[in-house]
């Protein structure tokens, strides 16, 4: 093929094209009904995304007060845990002080035992002689036979 055949034949291709593109179509009705097809969707799609957007909007609105009750909750765990602590700190320091009491009390009981027990035993270091005995001498101007006499008492069984 010569130069100029393919010339002609490219040209005849574009004719066309043009020629079929700028063919409209012709089948009216059914155009129409694509039309009305596609613009219901859109309004089917456009109440959705409404919606969408307002369901959006909502859920952000609970995540915020989610956001700040999970706030409130923190602090107020802070301030649990702050309490907490100084209840444990005052429970160690009583707990302490219950300690050297009882220590203190034990001490005391462990002293008083050895203080009765040092007077028991110097009580019976006085019940007995220590020096032999002396007659005793009377001091009085009576004598023995002129004391008065007491009645002797029945005692009970």
């Amino acid at each position: 093929m010569s130069r100029s055949h393919q010339a002609i034949a490219v040209l005849l291709v574009a004719l066309f094209g043009l020629w079929g593109c700028s063919k409209a179509p012709t089948d009216g009705g059914l155009s129409a009904e694509k039309l009305k097809t596609v613009e219901t969707k859109l309004a089917k799609l456009e109440d959705d995304f409404r919606a969408a957007s307002s369901a959006r909007d909502q859920l952000r609105k609970k995540l915020s007060q989610a956001e700040e009750t999970q706030a409130e909750l923190q602090a107020q765990t802070e301030r649990l845990a702050k309490d907490v602590k100084i209840k444990d700190e005052l429970i160690e320091r009583r707990t302490s002080e219950r300690d050297q009491t009882v220590s203190q009390y034990e001490g005391f009981r462990k002293g008083l035992k050895e203080l009765i027990s040092k007077a028991e035993e110097s009580m019976a270091k006085s019940d007995a002689p220590a020096s032999p005995a002396v007659p005793a001498t009377p001091t009085s101007l009576t004598k023995p036979s002129e004391l008065p006499v007491v009645p002797e008492l029945p005692l009970p069984k």
